[in-house]
């Protein structure tokens, strides 16, 4: 299938709202966040602050990347982190493999050195798409979280640029 990569607009905000809301779980998240209204999801994503995936010839959005410096130094300005949500009824059809191409390309036109994310280990397919990508495994916070009574590992992953 093929995607239209463009960067967020307000008029996305509730569909991003209504799939942040459905994808996230304790086996790919350590903490569930849930936005009641779609100005309580404003306030914490602004348009432009994330790449969305459209589905040729149509609005519905099956998917987005979020990216963003790691902190707010100066010294962080050649690195984005990212985040990588799709849409349930999208997932398996190359929308996070696109979504990942393309923010490397947007990346590369911003002067950005490195992408990196973290990945719950107990989300195998997460971890699968990032390797497929080229990311690789930087590091390992082993028995980082407490979730559902067991220890989880945090894989912190990267993918370099030049």
């Amino acid at each position: 299938m093929n995607w239209i990569i463009r960067l967020s607009e307000q008029k996305d905000f509730p569909q991003l709202r209504t799939i942040e809301n459905q994808i996230w779980h304790l086996g790919n998240t350590p903490h569930v966040t849930t936005y009641e209204t779609v100005a309580d999801y404003q306030k914490h994503y602004s348009a432009g602050s994330q790449l969305v995936a459209l589905a040729a010839n149509s609005q519905e959005i099956a998917g987005f990347l979020g990216f963003h410096p790691p902190t707010n130094l100066t010294t962080h300005q050649k690195v984005w982190e990212v985040d990588v949500g799709v849409h349930p009824a999208f997932q398996g059809k190359g929308v996070g493999t696109a979504l990942l191409t393309a923010i490397k390309a947007l990346a590369v036109k911003q002067g950005i050195h490195k992408l990196s994310l973290r990945v719950l280990s107990t989300n195998p397919a997460a971890i699968h798409l990032y390797q497929k990508n080229g990311f690789q495994v930087e590091g390992r916070l082993k028995d980082e979280f407490w979730i559902e009574g067991q220890f989880i590992d945090d894989l912190l992953m990267a993918y370099f640029l030049d």
